[in-house]
């Protein structure tokens, strides 16, 4: 676990520039923990059940496949793809469609066990659009 210089008294500035000092595995797994926890502090009475859907849904695709998704657009845009490059993007896309897929299913279930709608799930939840690569 990193060490990370904090001052007694904690403002929202002061922690958030303790939070800029994590690595970007350290912020993922810091963000999944604050996630879990506004989720417990919105609805403190969550079943088993929607616990674990909103651990699901939280989860994101792991970073390297991310950064290796990233460059092989930016190829594919420049045109500079080869034909390894192409099937490994192939992959990649399959990966974020899959993953996409089972986020949609997790909270198409959490709004049933909720009864409301997907949307007003969603809102509730603060989740964002992602761009239109999936990532």
């Amino acid at each position: 676990m990193p060490k990370i210089k904090l001052e007694a008294q904690l403002s929202q500035e002061d922690l958030f520039q303790a939070v800029k000092q994590l690595t970007m595995t350290e912020l993922e797994e810091f963000t999944q923990n604050v996630i879990a926890f506004r989720a417990k502090q919105i609805t403190p009475n969550l079943s088993k059940k929607e616990a674990n859907l909103l651990l699901k849904i939280n989860q994101d695709v792991d970073d390297k496949i991310k950064q290796s998704y990233e460059i092989l657009i930016k190829k594919k845009e420049a045109e500079n793809l080869t034909e390894n490059e192409y099937q490994e993007l192939l992959n990649l896309t399959d990966i974020f469609e899959k993953y996409q897929w089972k986020r949609l299913k997790n909270l198409t279930e959490l709004a049933t066990l909720r009864q409301c709608s997907l949307s007003h799930l969603i809102e509730d939840l603060g989740i964002k659009p992602t761009n239109n690569e999936g990532l």
